[in-house]
């Protein structure tokens, strides 16, 4: 689409700086002279003219550092960061003419940059903003974005390129390339900063962004204080290792642990700070006509946070979280308990400032991607297991009352189908929209419930036990029902009426209500032979499918939990089996085109589902009920400790130990926590916060 890394790319075409849910832009590109390119004329044709060959032997990817070979121009790029500053190194190998060029106009990925200004400031540093339009999936229809770049050398000269004039700006517009919002072409409109270079010398640059003002872009530049390369490398990689050494494993097999740990780094990637060093951030929930998914002429207003905390709570710009209580809830809170309490507190202060709580929220307003509320599970599952020290519980339960009433964003534009969902118990022809909102519904309530909230927990249980009316008793699905109460149609493999899915993997996320669907398809052995049938027949294709296509999918949100349904039916040896094989099918791969299922990751949604199943732990309700628990299935590794954060939690360590590991054995025998025996196939969240021991010997026969 334009923009962002891909592994099949033979060439270069820039370096951009935001790498964001619907924002893009900043694009660096450093070229040379002496590797034929024409300054000014290749820079004004845009980056077909200057973009230059690579090969991954001329590469090298860490967390935290990337250094590339420009082949074209016989130079190394290398790039670490922190926070809000990029730093760059430069290193050309020829005597040449170079020129490092900012460009602030055309497409990258989603959104095209327009109307650029650029200023120099003083000495070796420009300062300038460019707006940002034409989002795929929705949010403002402009957010202006502020920068600061400094080098470490005085330039020869600062030359602008494109349709950047002798001013310093440019005001050409977007022109759609197709019908709709995405994909805007925009003339080339940059900055050269032009250098003599040797054979050997380095420069250096160093760039940051802010979304509310340029005084903002040039404190976030002293992030980095000097033109530290190394230094920064140290500290960027020190505090990845600390994230991804959160959960330490042992044995098995080495493909394993290099896919586990690339979980984890998806888990937390993804996910983009929007506040400045100084606590200011960008507001755009105010002002602006809807149109569908995208909001036009949003107004900014520049909000801040404290920042007295010693680790204070930020504000985030991310992918819509849709169905997470499956994944990233339950991994955040296992391990990174301060980054789950930090979203449910970023979703909440969208609500207080708009009133909305955001779904897919893009620089500081909505979006509305996708469906329902997903962040009351989130902040329900925080609340569950007391991660709430960035939030206030009772305010976060008004929001999310607020939320779940017309208007708010469970059923945004959807009144009279909330209506008729409150009184018959499903949404009019969405069967998919009646298993969500029930269980959002329940995870509000449960919250509610413990807090004493008795009226509101009665009413939203009730009302999380309606979607009975969109269960099909022949056909044993829930399946869509029209106004009048005719079924859509009765196929369990149709997507029509789901989002993304059909009955075959989305029935089975009732999440908060599986012995009651058991009950209701003739028991839990029903239940497990029906599930079973649609894994044996999803196997054969890896468990992977298209949306709404297949019995099950792995490659797509919804049915991520199925695998994991079995034991609340009665039959844990059945998750035990299907877990170790859809992680293994699905997701034991660790070539570029494999592993999350070929599909829709959605910023590390898959990952971290595959990181549960690597360790052996999963919460089929997200940990959103007033009592968290954890099901344990077969880990693949032989021990797997995971650091427990002290701030949150009481224990130090919890470690899980696996006897007579191997392929084949995947059933449980028995389990002991912390030296006594353990019955049944979960241990509390409780027990897992003081820390401790978790044995677990496996067998070949369940």
């Amino acid at each position: 689409g334009g923009g962002g890394y891909n592994y099949n790319s033979t060439e270069v075409l820039g370096f951009p700086q935001i790498h964001a849910w619907m924002l893009s832009g900043l694009d660096l590109m450093p070229v040379a002279e002496e590797g034929g390119f024409s300054f000014p004329a290749d820079a004004a044709r845009g980056e077909q003219a200057w973009k230059s060959a690579f090969t991954h032997e001329g590469e090298l990817v860490q967390p935290g550092y990337h250094r590339l070979y420009l082949e074209r121009y016989h130079t190394w790029v290398e790039q670490t960061c922190t926070d809000r500053a990029s730093l760059y190194r430069l290193t050309y190998t020829r005597d040449t003419k170079a020129h490092v060029l900012l460009n602030l106009g055309g497409y990258i990925a989603t959104s095209t940059m327009v109307n650029a200004h650029v200023t120099h400031a003083a000495g070796r540093r420009i300062e300038g903003y460019f707006d940002t339009t034409g989002r795929l999936w929705g949010g403002p229809d402009m957010v202006r974005m502020f920068f600061a770049a400094e080098f470490d050398k005085p330039f020869a000269s600062l030359t602008p390129f494109g349709s950047m004039d002798a001013q310093l700006s440019s005001h050409a517009p977007a022109v759609p390339r197709n019908q709709g919002w995405s994909y805007a072409d925009a003339p080339v409109a940059g900055v050269s900063a032009d250098y003599s270079m040797q054979a050997g010398e380095q420069l250096h640059l160093k760039l940051a962004v802010s979304y509310t003002s340029s005084e903002n872009a040039r404190r976030n530049l002293t992030e980095l204080p000097a033109f530290d390369f190394d230094g920064t490398r140290r500290s960027s990689q020190a505090e990845w290792n600390e994230m991804l050494g959160r959960i330490e494993v042992k044995g098995g097999e080495t493909d394993d642990h290099t896919k586990f740990y690339t979980d984890l780094w998806h888990s937390l990637l993804g996910r983009h700070k929007l506040d400045d060093l100084s606590g200011d951030y960008p507001d755009y929930t105010q002002g602006g006509t809807v149109e569908g998914t995208h909001v036009r002429n949003a107004q900014l207003r520049v909000r801040h946070l404290s920042r007295a905390d010693q680790s204070p709570m930020h504000i985030y710009n991310s992918d819509a979280l849709w169905l997470t209580m499956w994944n990233l809830n339950i991994l955040w809170g296992l391990a990174y308990p301060e980054v789950l309490d930090d979203f449910a507190g970023s979703f909440l202060q969208y609500a207080l400032n708009g009133g909305l709580l955001a779904r897919g929220p893009c620089a500081g307003g909505y979006s509305w991607i996708m469906g329902g509320c997903p962040a009351t599970s989130l902040i329900a599952s925080a609340f569950q297991r007391g991660l709430t020290k960035r939030y206030e519980p009772a305010e976060a339960l008004r929001q999310m009352v607020r939320n779940h009433e017309p208007g708010g964003m469970l059923a945004y534009g959807m009144n009279d189908a909330l209506a008729f969902y409150e009184k018959k118990g499903y949404v009019p022809d969405q069967a998919g929209l009646t298993i969500q909102w029930a269980f959002e519904d329940w995870a509000l309530a449960e919250m509610a419930q413990k807090m004493g909230q008795h009226e509101i927990a009665d009413r939203f249980h009730r009302r999380a036990a309606g979607w009975e009316a969109s269960f099909h008793p022949a056909e044993k699905f829930i399946l869509p029902r029209d106004k009048e109460g005719r079924w859509v149609h009765t196929d369990p493999l149709s997507g029509q009426g789901y989002m993304e899915a059909n009955a075959w993997q989305a029935t089975f996320g009732l999440s908060h209500a599986i012995p009651r669907l058991a009950a209701l398809m003739g028991g839990g052995d029903s239940l497990c032979a029906r599930l079973d049938y649609a894994f044996q027949q999803a196997a054969k294709s890896n468990f992977m499918a298209g949306y709404g296509n297949g019995y099950m999918s792995y490659s797509n949100q919804p049915g991520l939990s199925n695998a994991h349904v079995f034991a609340h039916a009665g039959r844990p040896d059945l998750t035990q089996y299907w877990v170790r094989r859809v992680r293994r099918q699905a997701y034991g791969g660790i070539t570029p085109d494999k592993g999350y299922g070929g599909h829709d990751e959605d910023q590390g949604q898959m990952a971290s589902l595959s990181a549960l199943m690597s360790i052996g732990l999963f919460s089929i309700d997200g940990a959103s009920g007033c009592q968290p628990a954890y099901d344990i299935t077969s880990p693949i590794f032989d021990e797997v400790n995971i650091r427990l954060n002290r701030d949150y939690y009481a224990g130090e360590n919890f470690r899980i130990v696996v006897h007579n590991n191997s392929t084949e054995n995947c059933y449980i025998r028995r389990m002991t926590l912390n030296g006594k025996k353990l019955k049944g196939y979960q241990i509390t969240h409780d027990q897992y916060q003081q820390g401790g021991t978790l044995d677990v010997w496996l067998g070949r026969k369940p």
